[in-house]
């Protein structure tokens, strides 16, 4: 990130505002866990359902479990799948995306017809199909990253085609084009490194599908398999036992995490515009009319 785009995000409050909380909610999946005297998956029958307390300030669940303590834990786990199934979106999107961007001519529109057609397949019943083909015997972390990677890559790989095809007009592109540069090299050194800002923001666009995506599949069943936390499973619980509180939890910190994703992703996106850098002004740009001044 240049110094101009780090100086426009921190002039920008709603960036700002989707950074800190997204901050602040890694920091309580992280730091929670460690220093609350209550195991996730402890189970303690002589205080099952108790309402808040000193002792347990969000109170326990039907197996005495602190839920403060598994509510963070349950955010680790699904915060580990997010990362994982967004590590493979990156190199699936960033991929495809480059490629048919690169390539152009008729390989470009073969490759977009066909992301078009993927597309328009709804992701939540594709998921399932892949948990199912997987196996639900081996139902656990990992089968669970690679359905939500498999149905959440194609907008990335839009966005960075996108952005691949921008880069490619310009001139220090056509310049490496003139000195002999070859596709792959250009691909290299010139193109894929200057997207990789759009990468960024289609990256954190993407995690609350990933989010959302896990809770569903959770709350139907396949998600990781009990007694492993995630907010999914935890929400699943609550409406196993009818205890309306499991359920809304874990669904206000997906909420919460899924809006601050999407600020934070505008910010930047917003940063990385050169128009709106401090002090950048408009007459600067060729072919654009300056504003009137103010009489």
């Amino acid at each position: 990130m240049s110094r101009r785009t780090a100086a426009a995000f921190l002039r920008n409050r709603t960036g700002l505002l989707g950074a800190a909380i997204l901050v602040g909610i890694v920091a309580f999946c992280v730091l929670v866990p460690v220093i609350s005297p209550y195991g996730a998956n402890a189970a303690d029958f002589s205080a099952v359902r108790e309402p808040p307390s000193a002792d347990h300030w969000l109170g326990t669940d039907q197996y005495g479990r602190d839920i403060l303590t598994r509510l963070a834990a349950g955010g680790r786990t699904t915060l580990l799948i997010a990362g994982a199934a967004l590590a493979l979106i990156l190199v699936l999107g960033v991929g495809y995306g480059a490629t048919s961007g690169i390539a152009g001519g008729r390989v470009d529109a073969a490759m977009m017809r066909l992301l078009d057609g993927l597309l328009a397949v709804p992701r939540l019943p594709v998921s399932i199909v892949i948990l199912v083909f997987v196996g639900l015997q081996a139902q656990n972390v990992q089968t669970v990253v690679l359905a939500l990677a498999i149905v959440n890559w194609m907008i990335t790989a839009r966005l960075v085609r996108g952005e691949v095809v921008l880069r490619k007009r310009q001139e220090y592109v056509r310049a490496a084009q003139a000195l002999g540069a070859g596709r792959a090299q250009i691909a290299r050194r010139h193109v894929v490194p200057n997207a990789l800002g759009i990468v960024v923001v289609a990256i954190f666009l993407e995690l609350p599908a990933v989010i959302l995506g896990e809770a569903f599949l959770a709350v139907l069943g396949l998600g990781p398999e009990a007694p492993t936390a995630t907010w999914g499973n935890i929400a699943l619980e609550g409406i196993t036992f009818g205890r309306l509180w499991l359920v809304f939890l874990p669904s206000l910190a997906i909420g919460v995490l899924a809006v601050a994703a999407s600020l934070f992703a505008d910010g930047l996106g917003d940063s990385l515009d050169p128009r709106r850098w401090p002090g950048r002004s408009p007459r600067r740009f060729p072919g654009r009319r300056a504003e009137p001044e103010a009489l």
